[in-house]
């Protein structure tokens, strides 16, 4: 302290151990309020004190981080507290951060006491420099500075700049594995995220080395080995270099192989509460196989699914692996069941639209009814795959008080469920959209369906108006309304120059054969009328000469639908099927019948749903019947385009027409009653985007045409039946985005067969959705 403190303080030690004081006094407060220092100073009126009670009150107040200097005198009895109070924390600014959000920063800049209003507090700069240059060293950036610059500011305040140079990330130039020999560097690697910098990845991050990816990798290094049998499988060490540049990584990893373990014998113990061969058959590794950790816990899992399915929900089974001699091992499943369990009660929260029925009637699992396992897992399958809502936690709580209890409680996030959508759009296969459509998936939060869309393009109008009560009856039965209009004008497309009226409205009933599976069937009603170009084909000229240009149809629908995908407009996981047939009943003008089946699966490549792959086929068949040998020419498939052959221009594929002789007239794709089409996409991110769940990028292979059973006589440009030579192919880049005003795609398409004739596009795009 100061010259006149310890003269102070030596005079108070000479002069007596103790002295009474009249008053205590602190000056120069200005932040920290008088009754907060008195109180930690400690002294009181006529409170007699020493050398040692001083120092100790000089601690203290130093210690509450708000004073750069204190001095300490006696005047007249009073001892007198000048303090001089450290600035605050006026104005933090913060330049330079991308990698790490604001946000981020300044929560953790808070937690470290560097925030405006706190007090400023010099010996921390640089702690929080270091803890700022440790994150992005975590991130892979070696080359990041950070700069804390203090600039003095008016009333006893300082600003605080945090200036970031986060450089660029350092590259994995190599991934050196040492002590392995039972494996490739290759094949111990290659579910690692992190990869070494090439020629083939320009546009992945997986070179960019972060330190918590390298740890994940270790770990999935484990449970290779583990999987594989490898139960001595050590991780010696790992090491990290840099380059000088501090551009360039080097990762060597050191690993004991060990040698793997072959199953000797498999038992179980415990209270098994079945028949023990019943829980035997989860067991599926035998005698004289490779040991699998990954097969072993499978194996867990699916004895308390079993055990859980039966009531015994708190079902814990542990392995027991006995090593014996020359790498033999004998695995014992020890089963604790628990107590037998019931639900007594099912509640539901964060439903604040959809009402409580529409949940309770989606549950197989029953209140007052033995606890299932599998029917807890399905009920929460089942709330996600209606669509309603973007998270659903379902949680099994005891009964206080009970052992035999359980409260089962289900949290959901309800997400947007309804949609007005007003749209203007291009695409080259229509030209302009215009679209209007409102829809509500949960009308007034019953679980109820209804929409109306209208949308416009150059060759078409269309309007339609659907309700849909997927519990029409309590076991499920749903029914469903359309009434529909659509006006079709193809003479600027590449389809033959026809117009088309279409009215009509429909019922439809539907019943659940499973929790995927339904079947439905329906009654159309629609009035169709056909008006010919000046010039028309000979194959439209037969078709109306022969059956007139104005039809009413009674047309009857039964559809069967699988449908398990999860992840709403951009699925990443299930599977769906739909098989329909329509049949224009003989009550009405036209007798024909059209079979269709679409099909498609997504298979996840890793944990992450962003790596994906995906297989969706299409196929066609149309017929007539009765006075009527082929399927009218305006309900031929056609093929081309972004939604079967992408490459090829839209409904350009397949069979052609052909006019009678002098007419001007150029032959154009006229469709057929056969199409067959399918697509397998690889999907993968794109390092630049942080929402995958609107965006998604996929390399695409496409494949399809269409094809006729009638030809008419003397076309050359037709011939009758499938012809798997005249299947054309396509490869490109599909890019969509789901933008909140419309959806949004991009297909760069290069056609691998195309033929004489065929019209190619390798740019396609359309903005905005015909409804």
């Amino acid at each position: 302290m100061k010259f006149f403190i310890a003269l102070f303080l030596s005079v108070l030690s000479t002069h007596s151990l103790s002295k009474n004081i009249d008053d205590v006094r602190v000056d120069g407060l200005v932040k920290m309020l008088p009754a907060k220092a008195f109180e930690v100073i400690g002294f009181q009126q006529d409170q007699a004190y020493n050398s040692d009670q001083v120092h100790q009150a000089i601690k203290k107040l130093f210690g509450t981080g708000y004073f750069s200097d204190i001095d300490v005198l006696e005047e007249n009895g009073v001892l007198i507290f000048n303090v001089v109070e450290r600035p605050s924390i006026g104005e933090l600014e913060i330049e330079g951060n991308d990698l790490i959000s604001l946000e981020d920063l300044k929560r953790g800049l808070k937690s470290s006491g560097l925030e405006v209003g706190e007090i400023y507090k010099p010996d921390s700069l640089n702690q929080i420099e270091q803890e700022l240059q440790r994150q992005y060293y975590a991130l892979g950036r070696y080359s990041a500075k950070v700069e804390l610059q203090v600039t003095p500011m008016l009333r006893n305040r300082v600003k605080v700049n945090v200036n970031i140079s986060e450089g660029a990330t350092a590259k994995i130039v190599h991934i050196n594995l040492v002590g392995n020999s039972a494996f490739t560097d290759e094949e111990a690697t290659r579910f690692f995220e992190s990869r070494e910098t090439g020629f083939f990845n320009p546009f992945s991050s997986a070179d960019e080395y972060a330190k918590q990816k390298i740890q994940g990798d270790l770990e999935k290094l484990r449970s290779f080995y583990l999987d594989r049998g490898y139960l001595d499988f050590q991780l010696v060490s790992s090491q990290v270099s840099l380059s000088i540049d501090k551009k360039e990584v080097y990762v060597v990893i050191n690993i004991e192989e060990g040698t793997p373990y072959i199953i000797d014998s498999v038992a179980l113990n415990g209270n098994l509460i079945l028949p023990e061969e019943k829980v035997l058959e989860q067991i599926k590794q035998k005698s004289g196989d490779l040991f699998s950790r990954k097969e072993a816990t499978s194996t867990m899992d699916r004895i308390s699914t079993l055990l859980g399915d039966e009531g015994y929900l708190f079902t814990n089974v542990n392995l027991i692996p006995e090593k014996l001699g020359d790498h033999r091992l004998k695995l014992t499943y020890h089963v604790t069941p628990g107590p037998q369990v019931y639900v007594r009660r099912i509640t539901f929260s964060g439903n604040n639209e959809t009402t409580d029925e529409v949940l309770r009637r989606e549950i197989t699992q029953f209140e007052g009814s033995l606890a299932s396992h599998t029917k807890i897992q399905s009920s929460k399958r089942r709330l996600e795959r209606l669509g309603f809502f973007g998270k659903v936690d379902l949680r099994t709580v005891p009964v206080q008080g009970t052992t035999d209890q359980v409260d089962l409680n289900i949290t959901v996030e309800e997400q947007a469920s309804g949609s007005i959508q007003a749209s203007v759009g291009y695409s080259q296969e229509s030209g302009t959209v215009l679209g209007f459509g409102i829809s509500k998936r949960n009308f007034l939060g019953t679980g109820n369906k209804l929409s109306f869309n209208a949308s416009r393009t150059n060759q078409s109008q269309d309007y339609n108006l659907s309700y849909d009560n997927p519990y029409f009856t309590v076991d499920g039965v749903s029914r469903g309304f359309d009434l529909f209009y659509q006006v079709s004008d193809h003479d600027n497309d590449d389809v033959e120059d026809y117009d088309l009226d279409v009215i009509g409205a429909s019922v439809r009933f539907g019943y659940p054969l499973t929790d995927t599976q339904r079947l439905s069937f329906g009654l159309t009603v629609k009035e169709t009328t056909v008006a010919l170009g000046s010039d028309p084909s000979n194959e439209t000229l037969s078709y109306t000469t022969e059956h007139g240009d104005a039809y009413d149809d009674l047309i009857a629908n039964l559809t069967w639908t699988d449908n398990d995908l999860i992840g709403g407009v951009l699925p990443t996981n299930g599977y769906s099927t739909k098989l329909s047939f329509n049949l224009a009943l003989p009550a009405g003008d036209q007798q024909y019948g059209k079979i269709d089946l679409t099909s498609q699966k997504y298979w996840n490549l890793d944990e992450s749903n962003l790596w994906l792959f995906r297989l969706k086929g299409r196929a066609g068949y149309g017929f007539g019947y009765g006075d009527s040998d082929e399927l009218p020419f305006f309900e031929n498939y056609f093929a081309g385009g972004s939604s079967t052959v992408r490459g090829f221009e839209g409904s350009s594929l397949g069979p052609k027409n052909s006019y009678p002789s002098g007419s001007t007239e150029s032959s154009s794709a006229i469709g057929g009653n056969i199409l067959m089409a399918a697509t397998a996409e690889f999907i993968f991110p794109l390092p630049m985007v942080e929402d995958h769940k609107s965006v998604r990028t996929s390399i695409f292979l496409d494949a399809g045409n269409v094809f006729t059973e009638n030809c008419y006589a003397g076309n050359d440009q037709c011939s009758e039946g499938v012809d798997f030579n005249e299947i054309r192919y396509s490869i490109g880049i599909n890019w969509t985005w789901i933008t909140p005003i419309a959806p949004l795609s991009f297909n760069f398409a290069q056609s691998l067969n195309s033929k004489t004739g065929d019209s190619t596009d390798f740019f396609q795009f359309q903005l905005g959705t015909t409804f």
